[in-house]
Parts: C-alpha cells; structure tokens; sequence
C-alpha cells in the first residue's frame, strides 16, 4: 500500500510542485513542501486503503500548504509583536530599544576592565565580591560560607568596590 502511495506521489511529482507554486506564489517553497510530504508519506502508517490516490495526494499537499501559511502568519505575528516591544517610534521614525553597535562593545570594554580589576584583588577579597556582588550570596550567607564575620565580608566588598572605582577613574570613566 505505502509503495504505490510513494509510486503515485513519484509520479505526479511535477504535477503537485506546480500546484503548490501556483498556491505558494514560490517555487522553493513547494519544493520544500513536496519534500515534507514525501517524508510523512513515507513515515505513514496507512491501514485503510486509499481509493483515489491523486484525489489524495492533492488533499495532503494543501493541507501541508494550509499549515505553511499558517505558521507564516503565526510567525508574522509573533516579529511584530517583538517589534512593538523592541522599537518605540519616534515621529515616522522607528528608534531600536536596543543599543548600537559601538555601545555594545563600549559596554563590553568596560566589562573586561572590570573583570581584570576583579582578578588583580587579594584571594579572599576576590572570592567574597564574587560571591556577593555577582552570585548575588547575602553577606550573612557569605560569612557562614567562609567561615567570617558579617563585618569582614562588608570590608571585603567595601574594599573591591573601592579598588574597582580607583581602577575607573584612571582610566577615565
């Protein structure tokens, strides 16, 4: 039953893919199509038998060209929602909520400066600003963590904040 079925789809091939293009208005989209559907036809568990196989094969490649147009719409959607959420308009014209290029990588800079000041901290030091200012650990928990006081953690940021504002304003930030 499934041989005939591929044997028929084989040979209306050419006749489905002007079909799909005339539905589609796009060649490479049938093309894609016709090949999703030989996949699933190939993978069909088809226990009754099929009457008109042309009748058939024309049924499924526009449900397969109905489901297309649908996920197309759904994605169309879904860009102008992220759209409307990303750009704010200015006049008639759209400004990106999101930052330029050379903001990227001046934050990116930035970051590395930081992340080089972090290094050149004291071991202990390093450690629990790490664990506070960017693992986001309580200063109680972090002082349970290293065995500390709660007044030698507070010194230890205290410290690594004010190396790392030395370190920004020499490099003049």
């Amino acid at each position: 039953m499934k041989s005939s079925l591929i044997d028929a789809y084989l040979a209306q091939r050419d006749a489905l893919k002007r079909f799909l293009t005339a539905r589609l208005r796009s060649e490479s989209t049938a093309e894609d199509i016709l090949q999703d559907m030989y996949l699933k036809l190939e993978r069909a568990e088809i226990s009754a038998p099929v009457e008109n196989m042309s009748a058939f094969l024309y049924r499924t490649a526009n449900n397969l060209a109905f489901d297309h147009r649908k996920a197309n719409v759904r994605r169309k959607l879904r860009d102008e929602a992220w759209s409307e959420g990303t750009v704010t308009m200015a006049g008639i014209e759209a400004v990106h909520d999101v930052p330029d290029a050379e903001e990227s990588l001046d934050a990116r800079r930035t970051l590395e400066k930081v992340m080089t000041a972090v290094e050149d901290l004291p071991p202990q030091c390093k450690e629990v600003f790490k664990a506070c200012k960017l693992k986001g650990m309580t200063y109680k928990d972090a002082a349970t963590h290293f065995g500390v006081s709660t007044g030698t953690i507070e010194k230890h940021v205290s410290k690594a904040l004010k190396h790392l504002v030395q370190v920004y304003r020499e490099d003049g930030g």
